[in-house]
């Protein structure tokens, strides 16, 4: 079903594409990237992210799962959009919301205008490899879907493209106001997050996290029941998940992290009782820090 613009957002959901990946060729940072992201830019939780391999039904199953069990209301696609014959995302997401599959002129057009010196120096198959990244998803008119009993008539599935700027001939594509398609070269997909943030920044349903640091000595094992209790206080002063409490050992330095993550729900003063609890009760020179001191170890 075709969701309506103004469909609010609370929840992320990222689908990272390629073998590449799951065989240990390349180390995914777009996760990563992605996660910080919608902590740090959109403050909504990122549900899970998935790794698939180069497979249309991994993808489309994958893509499913993230939609249909985990519910996310936003999901970005990485990988797959490349020239060659294992680059099959727009391919499969196409059949899984049971769009046209064609050449986009528009950025065909724009990769004539912006590569021109490039592709004039391919012959006809390499020119046909390039046009596979101009090869989109595309909208049809309403259709009888093959995938309903009686092959009932489903609703249209808007598709839309946008670009980051006039420098770029590839598009961000978005599939039903929801599913956004972007590449998997680190450096290109960064510079579409903040493409994407303006695009959805008016149906972000989400309010300010704020994250905080307590580091410790004490090892993780002693820390847990203690933990384990002030969460439970938390649950019930605030309602689960409003506050979430997490530790995480740095090995090389010997220390041990708490953070403290709240939102707008539970104000500065709440947090501040938090934090001193903590260090009240960590032992092991517990002291508070920022995030660029929690960056820098290891």
């Amino acid at each position: 079903m075709t969701l309506p613009h103004h469909t609010p957002i609370k929840s992320a959901g990222c689908l990272i594409i390629g073998d590449e990946i799951l065989n240990g060729k390349i180390m995914d940072t777009n996760s990563y990237n992605f996660a910080k992201f919608c902590f740090n830019e959109l403050s909504i939780p990122l549900k899970r992210t998935v790794v698939c391999g180069d497979d249309s039904l991994d993808i489309k199953t994958s893509l499913n799962n993230l939609l249909t069990q985990d519910n996310v209301d936003f999901l970005v696609t990485s990988g797959g959009l490349g020239s060659t014959h294992d680059d099959i995302t727009y391919e499969a997401i196409s059949e899984y919301y049971e769009l046209e599959y064609k050449l986009d002129k528009e950025v065909v057009d724009r990769m004539q205008s912006l590569r021109k010196d490039y592709l004039a120096n391919l012959d006809k198959e390499q020119l046909d490899a390039f046009y596979r990244m101009a090869t989109l998803p595309t909208a049809v008119a309403t259709t009888t879907s093959t995938n309903t009993p009686h092959n009932t008539t489903k609703p249209n599935i808007k598709v839309e493209k946008i670009f980051g700027s006039d420098k770029m001939w590839f598009p961000i594509v978005i599939i039903d106001d929801k599913v956004f398609i972007l590449p998997g070269v680190p450096q290109l997909f960064v510079q579409c997050l903040p493409v994407i943030k303006s695009y959805i920044s008016p149906r972000l349903d989400s309010e300010k996290l704020i994250r905080r640091y307590v580091v410790t000595k004490t090892g993780e094992s002693h820390l847990a029941p203690y933990l384990g209790k002030l969460q439970n206080r938390c649950n019930e002063k605030y309602g689960d998940g409003v506050v979430k409490l997490g530790s995480y050992p740095h090995l090389e330095s010997h220390l041990n992290t708490i953070s403290v993550i709240g939102s707008q729900l539970s104000s500065k003063s709440d947090l501040d009782w938090i934090i001193q609890d903590l260090l009240k009760n960590v032992g092991g020179q517990g002291k508070e820090i920022t995030q660029e001191e929690e960056d820098k170890l290891h």
